[in-house]
């Protein structure tokens, strides 16, 4: 039942207090653990001073994965000025802090002090308590288990009276609780334990002094991201979708629609932060797929249902395709300017719906000018799919074969982002081959470019980028590849880089330089499974299921809780 990784803490805090502290305290030595939380966060500069304590103290606490702890010295007879400075792992001061502490007693509840950030965004928590508590749940072959580890300031392993140990559940509807001591076990009652991640059920366990700590029971990590024109929206693994970013157009499927706001800090009109999709009238409320467009996003429900929002309104709307008499259900969408289409499940053929101005809807330009959801366009080319893109207002799709990509819809003159330089065309779909037995991994499209990519890794583009680089850009894809405006990104071997345009700082390198040869993005973090571009913007998912954004953040849609020009490294978002 010991956790590994609470015994690594354990042995970071007795490293922290041992080599860290720049001027000792008194010879009494800690008495209190102060602990600290956030996103970045990676020291903590501590100044304390009482007439309890023999001069003032320095500290200065480095933390780890985004944690800072350590032991620190009150007086118990006198008040203590203290004065907490937060910094992040590029040194800059990102939380400060001052005030005075009253003396400390044995039988104290904890303290929470409150850090104002020095620019935009949260504060900091600092709490203080007589001993830290640590929580860890575990999980195998269904049956879910907590351990609790307590450690006195100093870092050493604290012994507590079984009785002393109070654990508890926020929601006792699908698990039981039996206590052992430092252990629980959650019998559930009913097997499919992943129901949990959306209740966001805790199990939680609290002292007599009022010390409490709790972990939920299911992280719900990100499964998928889709950056869009100046929003994005994710999937969690339970199928919860969010949003973020702008909602001019009622593109983050909440409950009102409008600008974004420098003053808004969070809000329904502009959120900064990830903001749960209403669930549609009649949907299950958990997706599969989600997409992220410029005027709107689409998705695709457990059921294999398709549901669109935003172009200026707060409804849902449920596409209704039928073939031969069934309704047709669907298991991948791609969203555009204000269209969006589907790969079907039973055929693999392409629905779409939306404006049509252009053709990208699959009609013929301008007739209708826009596709009603209630009666969708089958896109008429004689092939399955396996995937399907849209760019701004032209669409591509590659063949079930993986040999071939066809494109329809804008066309713009010198840009070619549909036809590009070498394809057949028949109509209006323009069928790109690339002798025919090469194997066609992905493919990408923005507002004015399309890019495809092969087994081992090369790019082939056609439009600005085909134009820019000659038709092959010198990036390297074998795990994927995102077009966004003017700024290209790929993943290799899990390592995201990124090239061209760089205004905004979408290439994540860490400055404004735009980028002619293929340039990695910043660490942290080192790994990304996916990678998705907005206009100005990129987001990846990371192996552990945690979403990082960076570029363009007028609209907040990086996620990590502020706006502003833009960010030139990955941010992480914030849930």
């Amino acid at each position: 039942m010991y956790n590994k990784h609470i015994q690594a803490a354990a042995l970071l805090l007795l490293g922290l207090l041992n080599i860290q502290t720049l001027q000792a305290g008194p010879p009494s030595g800690p008495n209190i653990v102060l602990e600290a939380t956030a996103d970045g966060l990676a020291r903590l500069d501590v100044r304390l001073n009482s007439k309890g304590l023999k001069e003032p103290v320095k500290l200065q606490l480095k933390g780890e994965g985004n944690v800072v702890v350590g032991g620190v010295t009150l007086s118990s007879e006198y008040p203590t000025d203290y004065e907490i400075t937060g910094f992040n792992d590029e040194g800059k001061a990102t939380f400060s802090g001052k005030g005075t502490l009253p003396p400390v007693y044995d039988t104290d509840r904890p303290i929470t002090l409150s850090l104002p950030p020095t620019g935009e965004g949260d504060g900091l928590a600092v709490s203080l308590t007589r001993e830290r508590l640590v929580v860890g749940v575990q999980s195998e072959k269904g049956d879910l288990s907590a351990h609790l580890d307590v450690f006195d300031p100093l870092g050493n392993h604290k012994e507590l009276k079984f009785e002393d140990i109070r654990w508890g559940l926020s929601d006792n509807r699908y698990l039981d609780i039996r206590q052992f001591g430092y252990d629980v076990h959650l019998p559930p009652k009913n097997q499919d334990i992943i129901k949990l991640c959306p209740l966001s059920t805790e199990v939680f366990i609290c002292l007599p002094n009022g010390n409490c700590r709790s972990q939920k029971i299911c992280s719900d990590p990100f499964v998928q991201i889709s950056a869009g024109g100046d929003h994005t929206c994710a999937l969690t693994q339970s199928g919860v979708a969010v949003c973020w970013g702008n909602n001019t157009n009622g593109e983050l499927g909440v409950a009102t629609t409008g600008s974004c706001s420098m003053a808004v800090t969070y809000s329904s009109e502009c959120s900064r932060r990830p903001l749960p999709v209403v669930c549609p009238a009649g949907a299950p409320c958990r997706f599969t797929q989600i997409s992220s467009g410029q005027t709107l996003t689409a998705a695709i429900d457990v059921n294999g249902d398709a549901w669109w929002w935003g172009r200026g309104g707060v409804a849902h709307h449920k596409v209704s395709a039928v073939l031969a008499g069934s309704p047709v259900k669907f298991s991948l969408v791609a969203a555009g300017f204000g269209h969006a289409c589907a790969i079907s499940q039973s055929r693999s053929e392409i629905w779409c719906w939306g404006a049509n101005g252009y053709g990208e809807a699959g009609l013929p330009a301008r007739t209708p000018m826009d596709v009603p959801d209630y009666s969708p366009t089958r896109v008429l080319v004689p092939f399955k799919f396996r995937k399907v893109v849209a760019g701004g207002e032209h669409t591509c799709a590659i063949g079930s074969a993986s040999t071939d990509v066809v494109c329809w819809g804008r066309d713009d003159t010198y840009i070619n982002q549909t036809r590009g330089t070498n394809s057949t065309q028949v109509g209006q779909f323009f069928f790109q081959q690339f002798g025919g037995l090469v194997t066609i991994n992905d493919v990408a499209a923005s507002m004015t470019s399309t890019c495809v990519t092969f087994a081992g890794g090369s790019v082939r583009c056609w439009g600005d980028f085909g134009n820019l680089f000659n038709g092959t850009p010198p990036i390297t894809a074998t795990d994927g590849i995102a077009a966004g405006y003017n700024h290209l990104c790929a993943i290799t071997s899990q390592l995201a880089s990124c090239i061209a345009g760089n205004a905004w700082g979408q290439l994540g390198i860490g400055s404004l330089n735009g980028q002619l040869v293929s340039t990695p993005v910043k660490a942290p973090p080192p790994l990304y499974t996916q990678i998705s571009t907005g206009d100005s913007h990129t987001c990846g998912l990371t192996p552990e299921g945690d979403a990082f954004c960076w570029g363009k953040n007028g609209s907040g849609q990086v996620g990590n809780g502020t706006s502003g020009y833009g960010e030139r490294a990955p941010v992480k978002v914030i849930p």
